[in-house]
Order: structure tokens, then sequence, then C-alpha cells
């Protein structure tokens, strides 16, 4: 095999993996979107607990995406479209 092409196969290996990845954190959020409704509706006197928590771990992970965006000089959100995300 050409090395192009155990490069491309390499890469595609990584694709694989990086995609099972978002899937196992897709999955454990959606537990955590649940459980934080369960707990809001369970104890309102909660709800402030889980919006610093929401912070903290949106924070978190927003700031680990700039910091090794400038350190590797790669913005990974770049070309992310907030429209495609269908937030709102």
């Amino acid at each position: 095999m050409s090395k192009v092409l155990e490069v491309e196969r390499a890469n595609v290996d990584k694709i694989v993996l990086l995609s099972e990845k978002f899937s196992h954190i897709a999955t454990e959020l959606k537990a955590a979107v649940d459980l934080s409704i369960v707990i809001r509706r369970e104890s309102p006197q909660s709800k402030h607990e889980t919006i610093l928590l929401w912070e903290k771990f949106l924070s978190q992970l927003f700031g680990y995406i700039k910091q090794r965006s400038k350190e590797t000089k790669d913005n990974l959100l770049s070309g992310v479209s907030l429209t495609r995300l269908k937030l709102f």
C-alpha cells in the first residue's frame, strides 16, 4: 500500500473515532439535560445551582476550544454555522 493511502486510511480512522466520541458525548449531554430538568422540577430552589453548573461546563468547554485554537493557530469553530446548528 502506498504511503498516501496509509495516511488517508489513518485519517479516516481518526474521523471515525472523533464521530464515536461526539456520539458518546451527545448521549451524556442529553442525560445531563434530562437530569437538570428533573432536578429543577423537583426542587425549584436548585435552579440557581443547575445554572451555575451549566455556566461552568460551557465556560470550560468554550474556553478550552479557544485556548487550543490559539495554541494551534487553527480555529476549531471557523466554518461552524449558527444557522446550521439551529440553536434557537
